[in-house]
């Protein structure tokens, strides 16, 4: 019973220094895409917890892509998944490589993986966070019965990022 009330005191104390928090950035994708495809602007929100200081993890709930064609709308805890390793720098700016990974499958439609891999920063002021962010993705796209593709595109984002009091 006292192992189980040390665990509850250690988790409420790490969730209280390193809680929650809300992201919401303004995102320039498809830098260097794929052939005949243009760069878009995306509106994307999530929700990233830092277990330890130097770590982050980060999970999309919003993500409306815009590109002249058409609209893309995801929502939900699906969105993506990433990895944030903070690099321990006195200061207010702290930098970070981010890695991350998405996967879509549509029953005997098709499957879709996306790595990604990039630096960030985050400034700190006041209770919020900006940070800016830039990265590579690489997707890999195979139809069902028909040869894959594999495209690689970058992407450049910034955005705020606010504290979930717990």
């Amino acid at each position: 019973m006292k192992k189980l009330f040390a665990l509850i005191v250690a988790a409420g104390m790490l969730s209280g220094l390193y809680g929650f928090s809300i992201g919401l950035g303004a995102r320039y994708d498809n830098l260097a895409g794929p052939d005949e495809t243009d760069p878009y602007f995306s509106i994307r929100a999530d929700v990233m917890c830092k277990p330890f200081p130097i770590l982050g993890l980060r999970m999309g709930v919003i993500q409306i892509d815009l590109p002249t064609d058409n609209t893309g709308i995801h929502i939900g805890t699906g969105v993506n998944a990433d990895v944030l390793v903070y690099v321990p720098m006195a200061g207010m700016v702290k930098p970070y490589v981010v890695a991350g990974f998405w996967y879509t499958s549509a029953q005997d439609a098709y499957t879709d993986i996306i790595l990604k891999g990039g630096l960030g920063a985050e400034v700190g002021f006041g209770g919020f966070a900006g940070y800016l962010e830039a990265a590579f993705n690489m997707d890999s796209f195979t139809p069902e019965g028909v040869d894959g593709t594999t495209n690689t595109w970058f992407y450049g984002q910034l955005g705020v990022r606010v504290p979930i009091g717990l």
